[in-house]
């Protein structure tokens, strides 16, 4: 190398100049998961660690319309609701912290409300809806359901809130397009889809398990 240096440095530079200078091999999204499977039985990785890498990379290719809870499935409440003691015992029975607020039908959501609000709520002043959620004042996120999950996560990241609204633009018909509620999304659902398993908690353990006692009970009292 040293008594080939004086003729191999201006070939090196002359062919940097005409040819541009040597990059390798570039992987991009899908020859990195490619490259993983194939690999899978050689490598040192556990499995939840490729399901992560996995999981990371396929963020860019999926919307909040693919994790999203429906609506017709999410927990909501009336602005008109009273926190009475019936009303906050079925807000601690479900186990979510963040539950939405509509006026008048389910798409129209007006309100966040945060368990946490209802730390220095008496249920016995049987305290309106309203009042709690005109002094808090949480703001509502709102995105749309073609959002990719990698931009949803980096919204979430920065701490205004863990929950968001999923639209879309309704444009069928003769009428004007509309915003059109289809459901929500949280930071939960994007980790998960993350880490490509079910995060359980001890909320979900619960109904998990009152779920089954129900259908046991079923069994035992149908007819024989």
């Amino acid at each position: 190398m040293v008594f080939t240096f004086p003729i191999s440095y201006p070939i090196s530079k002359l062919l940097d100049f005409l040819l541009g200078q040597e990059i390798g091999n570039i992987y991009n999204r899908e020859r990195l998961l490619e490259l993983l499977r194939v690999t899978d039985e050689f490598n040192d990785l556990q499995k939840d660690e490729v399901d992560i890498i996995s999981g990371a990379l396929k963020l860019k290719g999926k919307s909040v319309h693919n994790i999203m809870t429906p609506l017709e499935d999410c927990y909501m409440l009336e602005d008109e609701a009273v926190l009475d003691f019936s009303t906050v015992t079925e807000i601690m029975n479900k186990g979510f912290t963040r539950i939405p607020v509509f006026s008048g039908t389910r798409e129209n959501i007006c309100g966040i409300l945060f368990v946490k609000d209802l730390a220095f709520v008496d249920p016995d002043d049987c305290t309106p809806l309203k009042t709690v959620l005109k002094f808090y004042k949480h703001p509502i996120n709102f995105v749309f359901d073609d959002t990719t999950l990698d931009v949803m996560f980096t919204e979430f990241k920065r701490g205004e809130s863990h929950m968001a609204i999923v639209n879309r633009v309704n444009n069928e018909g003769d009428g004007d397009p509309f915003y059109e509620v289809l459901g929500l999304v949280t930071l939960e659902d994007v980790i998960e889809e993350i880490i490509q398993s079910e995060i359980v908690d001890e909320t979900d353990i619960y109904s998990e398990f009152i779920s089954v006692l129900l259908y046991l009970t079923a069994i035992i009292n149908q007819p024989q």
